[in-house]
Order: C-alpha cells, then structure tokens, then sequence
C-alpha cells in the first residue's frame, strides 16, 4: 500500500524562540505561540534553537511535538553548543524559511492577536524595517502585572524617534515583541555575537538605521521578570555600554541621514547621562513622536 506524501506548506512567517536552561517556560512559549499564529490563520513554524541547555529544555520541546502531528509538522529544533543569546536568535533566523520573522523569549509569552496585530503593521507598513507592539511584565515576585512599555500615545505608525526613545525609557521594541522581514534580517546581519547583554537592544538598532520602526500600542507579550536567569536581572552598565557604543559608531554610516544623526545624537547625550550617573531612573512611558501619515 502506498501511503500519499503529506507536503508541508511554506511558512509565510517563522517565530523564532531562542532557548536557554528554561524548561519551566517553554512548554508555555511554544503553546502561546502556536495559537497566536493558527488564530491568524497563517502558515507557519516555530524555529526552536537550544543553546547547550542542560536542564532538559529541548526534550520538553520534543514531548511538544511528539503528542500531536500538526504540532510537530511545524516545530523545527536546533541545537548548539552555548554561543550566547545573539547566535541563538542569529541561528534561528538564519534557519527559518518565512519571510516574516517573529522572535519570542522562551520564558515570555503572547497575546492570542500577537501574529494577527504584527501583520496587520506589515501589510499596512511594508517597506518598513522593524515592527513592535507593547508589553505587559509580571513583577519579579509574580504579585503583579503591570502595563509598563508604552510611549504615552495610543497612535499606531512610524516613530520619529527610535534611538532617543530606547535610551530614554524602557524598551519600546523587545525580544518578545519584535517582528522584521527575513531580507532586513540579511542586511543588517542580525545580532552582535560575542556582546553578552544587550545584544538584542543593538539588533534592533541595526534594522532601525535600514527603516522604519513601526509600533502598535496593542499589548501583545508578557513579559516574566519572575524567570530564571534573565539578563534584566543583571546589573551595571554593560548594556548601555554596548548601546552607546553602537550609536557611536551608527553616526558614521553612510545610510544616516541627517535627521536620524541628530536622533541617534541625543541618544548618545542620554546614555553618556545614564553611565555618568546624572539619570538614574525613568518613568513607565516614554514620549515618542511619530512620523507624518503617508
């Protein structure tokens, strides 16, 4: 008996999760992320990478899958020796075959219209580079959730001030929340490997200096400070060292323009403030301006 070949439809969008010693989150991540992209009835997979977990974190992946077919029709599992969150994420991207990119943290979690909001920004916004809804966070101790990464507008669209925006408050654009075409990915090469904290920060900087951010006011991720080893535990200033340093260098590319140099500018002011001690706290909304309808 010939048994029919079952061909697996190409992936518009690819969610990649990069995976570090969290087996207590994972399983969740996966199931959230699964939903939000057949809620938007979208083909899809989940590009999973492992970077040297040691905890059992890809055998929770492989359960996953292992217990349904469609689940492990759209699962694909990578694993690596430990090289760091941005050759993770790098390695993901790299693998994934959709020519939308969604990144998730393996200890985060999405809203049901997370991948329907993010296309909804695409399709409306398609030469843009970089795209991002809000986020809520559940505190350290899990006593709370509290909506926190907001730019105080409830408008949608391009923002004007992307680099002054990420070094005045908190991350408008994160690990969780962040959406770009695979070909935006190729340009800007994605995430600094050998950068230890803040990697993602200039990753997103990168694709920022080849376009448009656009950002959605919609909550679209939770995020859990509560997890293990998160690198917003760390303290110091390693990641705004890197960043400031990453903004130096930008101003002398040849694809800044004038306005985005005196953006990235007053960014360089702002973290020169917060290494010297002059900031030393932000509040939960950044003002933002957007960029003229067109």
């Amino acid at each position: 008996m010939t048994h029919p070949v079952v061909t697996k439809p190409t992936p518009v969008v690819s969610v990649v999760i990069p995976l570090y010693q969290k087996m207590r989150h994972i399983a969740a991540a996966i199931c959230v992320s699964y939903r939000s992209c057949s809620l938007a009835d979208v083909a899809f997979e989940l590009v999973v990478v492992d970077d040297g977990s040691t905890d059992g974190s890809s055998e929770v992946v492989r359960d996953w899958a292992a217990g349904d077919l469609a689940h492990a029709s759209v699962l694909h599992l990578i694993r690596q020796e430990n090289q760091g969150a941005a050759a993770a994420r790098n390695a993901g991207w790299k693998a994934a075959r959709g020519e939308v990119i969604l990144f998730l943290d393996a200890d985060d979690t999405w809203e049901d219209h997370h991948v329907s909001e993010m296309l909804v920004l695409m399709a409306e916004f398609p030469e843009a580079a970089l795209y991002a809804d809000a986020w809520d966070e559940i505190s350290f101790d899990r006593t709370a959730k509290q909506h926190v990464f907001g730019i105080g507008s409830d408008r949608r669209g391009p923002l004007a001030c992307f680099f002054e925006t990420m070094s005045s408050g908190p991350m408008i654009v994160s690990s969780s929340t962040a959406g770009t075409w695979k070909r935006c990915l190729v340009e800007s090469q994605g995430f600094p490997e050998g950068v230890r904290f803040g990697e993602d920060k200039i990753g997103w900087g990168r694709l920022a200096l080849l376009g448009d951010v656009v950002w959605s006011p919609r909550i679209g991720a939770i995020w859990d400070k509560s997890a293990d080893n998160r690198s917003d535990k760390v303290v110091g200033s390693a990641p705004r060292s890197a960043w400031r340093d990453f903004l130096i260098k930008a101003l002398d590319g040849p694809e800044v323009s004038t306005a985005m140099q005196g953006n990235i500018r007053t960014a360089v002011a702002v973290e020169n403030a917060w290494l010297s001690g002059e900031i030393t706290h932000f509040g939960h909304e950044t003002p933002a301006l957007f960029t003229e309808a067109r």
